[in-house]
């Protein structure tokens, strides 16, 4: 496999996983009962994941290609050629054909792993700077709870002035009860329970 056609392989994985993270972050911090329901903001998360799939998909076939053919000639290759069973077949034979496919998909689910494993750690990163940096703490008295759709129980918050509110899980508060809040002044979706903020750091 050639320079170029290495090279091809890694723009796609970077174009695709980057879209895909975008899209992620743009709806991440959407109300989680809004989220329990099939709407625009599921279909793009799921899409984004799918997205990210695609360019791990390509990104595994060029390392299992490097480990199984030493003399790799073939050119470029598409998760999409693979899928047709006598693809390689005739070039390399049926037992390593299905150990290539075998291995994409090993590789693949890795990659997946660590992905979605480095965006959490990401976000986490992300939360915690913007609600040291930004954050503004505030007392809230819960005026409302409310259920999703597997009917976990939540609780409304309104904050900034009642300019922002967000569902956030609990099983213990009820209507009346006050708690603390932290929220990111920069992010105001960034919203945290100021108790497991304060445990988490």
């Amino acid at each position: 496999m050639n320079l170029k056609v290495r090279i091809k392989y890694i723009i796609i994985y970077l174009t695709l996983n980057l879209i895909a993270i975008f899209l992620a972050i743009r709806f991440w911090w959407i109300d989680p009962i809004v989220l329990s329901y099939l709407n625009i903001y599921t279909i793009t998360l799921l899409f984004s994941v799918g997205i990210s799939w695609i360019g791990i998909l390509f990104i595994s076939i060029m390392i299992t290609r490097d480990l199984f053919l030493e003399k790799d000639k073939f050119n470029f290759i598409s998760p999409l050629s693979l899928i047709n069973n006598n693809y390689y077949i005739s070039e390399i034979g049926l037992e390593k054909a299905r150990k290539i496919k075998s291995a994409i998909n090993i590789s693949a689910f890795i990659i997946l792993f660590l992905t979605i494993a480095s965006f959490n750690y990401l976000i986490g990163f992300y939360e915690k700077y913007e609600l040291k940096k930004y954050g503004v703490i505030e007392n809230i008295v819960i005026a409302k709870t409310n259920t999703n759709i597997k009917k976990n129980n939540f609780v409304l918050i309104e904050y900034a002035n009642k300019k922002n509110s967000i569902n956030l899980r609990s099983d213990s508060l009820r209507i009346n009860d006050k708690i603390q809040i932290i929220y990111s002044s920069k992010n105001p979706k960034i919203v945290k329970y100021y108790n497991e903020f304060k445990k988490n750091q």
